[in-house]
């Protein structure tokens, strides 16, 4: 295993990884924002639910265009700038006077996620393929810890000091400057050449149940990031100050599992690990449908647990496929993926408007029951 302190040591691994780190900082501020939003806005679930749907259309709408932007831009650049871009566009949901132009925002933030998400994704393939050794579970594990940082943090500034547009600019004006530092470690690298005169193929047949996995835990995990600080809210009745905790907590689960994964998958193979791993997220489950608050909050955390190497996992398959470029699977995954991230908020906003956030975190359940079903069918 590829652990922490060997990530600090490696400017070549660090600096790939520390993108994870300052993309969950800027989407767990995001997050943590929500309820503010809604309350300034007055909107219901389910108009926050159309709302995140146009970031999912943004995204998707983006998918191609990204990847060949790869080609075009190299892997490096693409994700620099890509991460600049994302960064700045959450001023726009921040700033929005009226709904429509929430959903203008959001529709921005769609595509700038998928350019820098499909970006730093298949950059982290090409510096694992280089390095020979695994290193993407790892690199996952600084999202989690910038998710425990942000959310944590954010949720205290929120319901303390309730200037969002201060607290974004300080966090911005931090991390692109660490970026600005960071980025000789990358910059450079083009990642694959494609063929020229062939036309570019997806693997969707023997990527398809790694694929339909993905956009269900993804799905799953985006709308745990949007709709947990809602659903302490109103289902758990927490006070403001703790509404960022859930996230938080979910984020350290996630950090536990990552930066251990790689080991584990190297004893118990890839798919052995998804069973026991999305096992464990459906028991979390159970204790956030609890709705006691210290049970809940244990839940959010089991969850992450259980969902920390799902991702990284199907990613680490896809990058091996015989007959299919690093490049060109890893990027199918990440755009699956990254489509799931913002569809599942928008499902879960619009069982929230007909029945409850309650039912919707147990419809969301019912789901990762059936990804479990398919790894048990898979070899």
């Amino acid at each position: 295993m590829l652990s922490f302190t060997v990530f600090l040591r490696s400017r070549r691994y660090f600096a790939p990884a520390f993108l994870f780190f300052c993309f969950a900082m800027v989407f767990s501020t995001w997050v943590t924002y929500i309820p503010v939003i809604v309350d300034k806005l007055e909107i219901s679930e389910g108009q926050l639910g159309v709302a995140l749907f146009f970031a999912s259309l943004g995204s998707f709408l983006m998918i191609p265009v990204s990847n060949r932007l790869i080609d075009v831009l190299g892997v490096g650049r693409q994700t620099f700038f890509g991460f600049i871009f994302y960064a700045t566009s959450v001023y726009g949901m921040f700033l929005a006077p009226t709904y429509i132009l929430l959903c203008i925002a959001l529709f921005y933030f769609g595509l700038m996620s998928s350019v820098f998400v499909i970006a730093l994704n298949s950059l982290l393939a090409n510096v694992e393929l280089k390095a020979g050794r695994n290193i993407m579970t790892g690199s996952h594990g600084f999202w989690s810890v910038g998710g425990i940082i942000g959310a944590s943090s954010g949720g205290f500034l929120a319901g303390k000091i309730g200037m969002p547009i201060l607290h974004l600019t300080v966090l911005l004006s931090i991390l692109i400057a660490a970026q600005i530092m960071l980025r000789n470690a990358y910059y450079h690298i083009k990642g694959e050449t494609p063929s020229s005169g062939k036309r570019r193929k997806f693997p969707v047949r023997p990527l398809l149940a790694v694929a339909i996995i993905g956009l269900i835990l993804m799905a799953s995990e985006g709308a745990i990031a949007d709709w947990s600080a809602l659903f302490l809210q109103r289902e758990v009745e927490l006070d403001k100050y703790m509404l960022g905790f859930g996230y938080a907590l979910f984020s350290l689960g996630m950090t536990i599992g990552r930066f251990s994964g790689d080991d584990l998958s190297f004893k118990l193979g890839s798919w052995k690990l998804l069973r026991i791993a999305i096992g464990t997220s459906l028991l979390g489950f159970v204790l956030v449908l609890n709705v006691q608050p210290a049970i809940t909050l244990a839940g959010f955390m089991v969850i992450g647990l259980g969902f920390s190497v799902i991702v990284p996992e199907i990613y680490r398959l896809a990058s091996r496929i015989d007959g299919v470029k690093t490049s060109d699977g890893v990027s199918f995954i990440a755009a699956v993926s990254n489509v799931g991230f913002l569809i599942g908020p928008v499902f879960l906003g619009l069982i929230a408007e007909a029945y409850s956030l309650l039912i919707s975190f147990f419809v969301l359940s019912l789901f990762v029951c059936f990804a479990f079903i398919i790894s048990l069918f898979k070899k």
